[in-house]
C-alpha cells in the first residue's frame, strides 16, 4: 500500500507552503494524501468577526468543505496518480485530532505549517505544530511560513 500523508490546514498563508511542501513529496514518492483542517467550533469566527452561532455552524462547515476542495485541486489537481481526500472536523484540540487520524490511518507523515510565534502570543494561543510533533505517532514535517522578500 502507498504512504498516507496527512495534511493540515488553516487556510493561512503559512499552510498554502505547508501544502506546496506536502504536493512535492507526493509527487516524489507517489503517497496518498488525507487534507485536513480541523477547527475549534468554540473559536470559530464568521467572516473573521464574531463567534460563530450554532447555527453559523453548518454554514462554517460547508465552507470549509469548499476551501479543501479548492486546496486539493490547486495544490494535488496536477498529480493524476494521487489519491487526494480531504475533511473538515471540529475539535477543540486539533492537535489531538490530528493525531488520532495519523494513528487510526497509519500515516506515515505528518504536514502542518508553523507561524512561528513565540513568547506570550504562543502561550497565549498555543501550537499546534508544536504538540502535533510532540504527540504524533509518526515524522511530522512543519514548514515554517516564507518570510517576505526583504524582511
Amino acid at each position: 500500500m502507498k504512504p498516507l500523508i496527512i495534511v493540515c490546514t488553516d487556510f493561512s498563508a503559512c499552510s498554502e507552503v505547508a501544502l506546496e511542501r506536502a504536493a512535492e513529496i507526493a509527487g516524489r514518492d507517489g503517497a496518498r494524501v488525507f487534507l485536513i483542517h480541523t477547527y475549534d467550533p468554540k473559536r470559530a469566527t464568521v467572516l473573521g468577526s464574531r463567534p460563530a452561532a450554532p447555527g453559523d455552524r453548518e454554514a462554517w462547515d460547508e465552507t470549509s468543505m469548499h476551501q479543501l476542495r479548492e486546496a486539493r485541486h490547486r495544490y494535488f489537481g496536477d498529480l493524476a496518480d494521487t489519491d487526494v481526500q480531504y475533511d473538515a472536523i471540529p475539535s477543540s484540540h486539533p492537535s489531538i485530532e490530528i493525531c488520532r487520524i495519523a494513528k487510526e490511518t497509519s500515516a506515515s507523515l505528518i504536514v502542518v505549517g508553523s507561524h512561528g510565534r513565540t513568547g506570550v502570543l504562543r502561550r497565549l494561543l498555543g501550537s499546534v505544530a508544536e504538540a502535533t510533533v510532540r504527540h504524533a505517532p509518526c515524522s511530522v514535517f512543519v514548514v515554517r511560513e516564507q518570510a517576505e522578500p526583504g524582511a
